[in-house]
C-alpha cells in the first residue's frame, strides 16, 4: 500500500491508499472496489481536516483584520490615514514592478513627481496666500480626469459585455476596458487621499482655523476678492434660480460664482468645491462647522453623481491596500507552519480518470434513454 503523510508535512499520521497497480482498472467491478476504497482513504485523511482548518483561518483572519482596521481608524484615525496612504502609493507599484507592468510605473512616477512637488509647496513654512486656490484646482483636475476615464473604462465594459466590443478590437486591445478602470479608479483614490494631506497642511500653516471672522469680500480659504452679496435671497427665489436651498447660495459674477454656508463664510466655487469635494473636508474651512455636502451642492446633479462616485472610490481602498497584504502575510504564515503544501497520492490521477469516465457514461446512458427509451447497463 502507497502512504502518504498529512497535509503539514508531518509523517507521525499515516492514512493508507489504493495501489492502482493492484487493481485491473479496465473492469467495471475492480474499479468499484477501488473507488470504495480511495473514498474511504479520503474519509480518513487528516490532510481534508487540515484543508478545512485553513479555510476557517483565511475567513477569521479577514474578519478580524477588518475589524482591528475599523478599531485603529477610530482610535487612531491619523495614523491610520497616513498608512493606509503609504500603502496606497506603493503596494500597486511594487506588484506592477514585480509583473512588468511597465506601462502603469511610467504613468505612477510621472503622478507622483508631479504631485510630489505640489505637497511640497504644501509644507513650506511660508506659504503664499493663491496657493491654496492653485493646490486644490490640480487635485480637483486630477480628479475630474480619472472620473472621466473611469468612465471611459466602465463603457468599454459595458460593450464588451454586449459583445460590441468585437468591432473596436482593431483599434483598442482586449483589457482597454480594465485599463482604463483601473486607472481611473487608483489615482482618483490616490488624488483625493494627497489632497487630504494637502489641505491639512495648509490649514495648519496658515492657520484658516484660527481666523473665525473673516471679510464678506475675500474667500476664506485663498483670501481672493469676492463681490458681496448684497440681500441674500429667499429660499423659494434660490430654488427658482437654481436650487441650492438654505444650506448653500451661490451667484455668478464674472467667470466664477461664491458660496456662502450656513455659517454665512463665503468662499470662491473653485476653493470650496476643492475644500469639501476634493479633500474630503465635511466643515467649514473657517470655523469648522459642519457642512452637508448634499445639501450645499443640492441644485447641481452633476455634484452629487460625483459625491456617489467619491463614497465608492472610499469602498475600494480596503481592496487596494489592505486586502493584498493581509492575503500575502498569511500566505507567509501558512508557508512557514506548512500548510501550504498539498499532499498528493498515487491513486489521485486514475481516481479522477474514473470519475470523470463514469460521469460521462451516465449522461450517455441518460441521453439514450431518452432518445430512444432504452435503459443501457454496462457491466
Amino acid at each position: 500500500m502507497e502512504a502518504s503523510s498529512s497535509a503539514n508535512g508531518n509523517d507521525s499520521t499515516m492514512t493508507e491508499y489504493p495501489d492502482p497497480a493492484q487493481f485491473n482498472l479496465s473492469d467495471r467491478h475492480d474499479q468499484l472496489n477501488f473507488m470504495h476504497k480511495y473514498e474511504d482513504a479520503q474519509q480518513h485523511d487528516p490532510s481534508l481536516k487540515y484543508a478545512v482548518a485553513i479555510f476557517y483561518l483565511i475567513l477569521l483572519t479577514v474578519i478580524g483584520a477588518q475589524g482591528g482596521l475599523v478599531w485603529w481608524k477610530k482610535k487612531h484615525k491619523r495614523s491610520y490615514e497616513l498608512v493606509t496612504l503609504l500603502g496606497l502609493w506603493l503596494v500597486p507599484v511594487v506588484i506592477s514592478l514585480y509583473f512588468h507592468f511597465w506601462r502603469f510605473v511610467g504613468v505612477w512616477v510621472l503622478f507622483s513627481g508631479v504631485t510630489g512637488y505640489v505637497l511640497y509647496t504644501c509644507i513650506s513654512k511660508r506659504i503664499d496666500r493663491a496657493t491654496p486656490r492653485r493646490v486644490y484646482s490640480y487635485f480637483l483636475g486630477i480628479y475630474k480626469v480619472s472620473v472621466g476615464v473611469g468612465i471611459a473604462g466602465y463603457a468599454l465594459l459595458v460593450l464588451e459585455f454586449c459583445g460590441i466590443g468585437a468591432f473596436l478590437r482593431p483599434a483598442l486591445a482586449p483589457t482597454a476596458c480594465l485599463m482604463l478602470l483601473w486607472y481611473g479608479l487608483y489615482f482618483g483614490v490616490l488624488g483625493r487621499d494627497c489632497a487630504e494631506v494637502a489641505a491639512d497642511r495648509m490649514a495648519a500653516t496658515i492657520g484658516m482655523r484660527k481666523r473665525m471672522a473673516v471679510s464678506t469680500r475675500a474667500c476664506g480659504i485663498c483670501s481672493g476678492e469676492l463681490r458681496d452679496f448684497g440681500t441674500v435671497v429667499s429660499a423659494s427665489e434660490e430654488a427658482q434660480q437654481g436650487g441650492q436651498g438654505r444650506a448653500g447660495q451661490a451667484r455668478t459674477w464674472g467667470a466664477e460664482s461664491t458660496v456662502q454656508l450656513e455659517c454665512k463664510h463665503c468662499f470662491h466655487d473653485q476653493c470650496i468645491r476643492g475644500w469639501t469635494i476634493v479633500g474630503k473636508k465635511d466643515t467649514c474651512p473657517v470655523c469648522l462647522e459642519k457642512v452637508d455636502l448634499r445639501k450645499i451642492f443640492a441644485g447641481r446633479p452633476w455634484e452629487t453623481r460625483n459625491l456617489t462616485w467619491i463614497q465608492m472610490l472610499d469602498s475600494l481602498r480596503y481592496l487596494i491596500v489592505w486586502n493584498p497584504l493581509i492575503l500575502i502575510s498569511l500566505h507567509f504564515v501558512l508557508h512557514f507552519v506548512g500548510f501550504d503544501r498539498i499532499a498528493k497520492h498515487k491513486g489521485d490521477k486514475e481516481a479522477l480518470q474514473i470519475m470523470a469516465n463514469a460521469t460521462f457514461l451516465h449522461m450517455y446512458e441518460q441521453e439514450e434513454t431518452l432518445q430512444h427509451g432504452v435503459n443501457l447497463t454496462y457491466t
